[in-house]
């Protein structure tokens, strides 16, 4: 079963899923919503990288979150930019994206470290051996995460 879809409400804000996933490439943190075993809802602000069409995420190897993916792999991610009160309109020029997927936690050692690798270099592109010495210090004790995407939407007012 593929993630549900939901109509729109405000259509005219609507953007293509090609903008959608433009935003969510360049968005430099989200929040990551799951829901536990007895149905209880639980969101946490996470940073990600966009690789081969997936968000890769991290995590400590034990926890709330880890727990929940164990119940149920089903997430949402949402991320919001270009954020900006307008006072004089009550209102708020924003972009944000919502993406619905399953999360598979990466237990190939290659593919977590290379994943771990892009996860890195998206935040520190000018500091490769910051990466590479922060990966060998810390890897043993890091979860990755991959969220497959099966559905992306975004919305914008500009």
């Amino acid at each position: 079963m593929s993630a549900p879809s939901h109509p729109i409400r405000r259509r005219d804000r609507a953007l293509d899923e090609a903008e959608a996933l433009a935003i969510l490439e360049k968005a430099e943190w989200g929040v990551l919503a799951t829901v536990d075993a007895d149905g209880w809802p639980y969101a946490v602000p996470l940073n990600h990288a966009v690789v081969e069409g997936a968000l890769i995420l991290h995590s400590a190897r034990e926890g709330h979150k880890l727990r929940n993916l164990q119940a149920n792999a089903r997430v949402s991610y949402c991320v919001v930019t270009a954020a900006e009160p307008l006072p004089l309109e009550l209102a708020t020029r924003y972009e944000s994206v919502i993406a619905f997927g399953r999360v598979r936690l990466l237990t190939d050692e290659a593919e977590r470290l290379a994943a771990l690798q892009a996860l890195g270099a998206r935040f520190a592109p000018d500091h490769p051996e910051v990466v590479a010495r922060e990966i060998a210090k810390d890897a043993f004790r890091t979860a990755v995460l991959r969220i497959s995407l099966e559905r992306v939407t975004g919305k914008a007012r500009r």
